[in-house]
């Protein structure tokens, strides 16, 4: 028994760490959902950037959201991965510092979750969440980066990059 309880409580203390802090209240909440879709279509939007990540010059992420069929009803966009927590989140969104991410992607161990988000944001308020999934991601962006409608994209391999 004393051996089984040596094995468990490692792995009960590292479930723990993505945990909030017993004493941290929210003053928000932001929950991240793929369903609701008010600027356009998630898959509209994929779609494209594999198209403009085929094409051979630049062009600005506004003309793929705007080619998707998306409202430009957004100001910026994040990478949403297993890595962040809420005060990283808070940083990038520029949201209050008291607000709790609710639908991050699991992190289990040391092990990244096969998914993350674009979160699009209009004035600090989350406006979408597009699901992208690890192996299958055409838009690549350097971690703490924030993308807008003037963001300048690269064709790379049939994806887009910023850099």
């Amino acid at each position: 028994m004393i051996v089984v309880g040596i094995v468990i409580l490692p792995l009960l203390a590292g479930c723990a760490e993505r945990a909030k802090p017993a004493g941290k209240a929210c003053g928000s909440e932001i929950r991240l959902d793929p369903a609701p879709e008010p600027l356009g279509s998630s898959k509209a939007l994929t779609a494209e950037f594999t198209t403009a990540g085929n094409m051979e010059q630049p062009i600005s992420f506004g003309e793929v959201t705007r080619a998707a069929g998306w409202s430009d009803q957004w100001d910026t966009m994040i990478n949403v991965s297993s890595a962040m927590d809420d005060d990283w989140l808070n940083k990038m969104a520029e949201t209050s510092p008291d607000t709790c991410w609710k639908g991050l992607p699991p992190r289990s161990g040391s092990d990244p979750a096969s998914f993350g988000y674009y979160v699009f944001l209009n004035e600090r308020q989350v406006v979408q969440s597009v699901r992208w999934f690890t192996g299958h991601r055409v838009l690549d962006f350097r971690a703490g980066e924030r993308l807008t409608h003037d963001t300048a994209l690269i064709a790379k391999s049939g994806g887009l990059r910023t850099y």
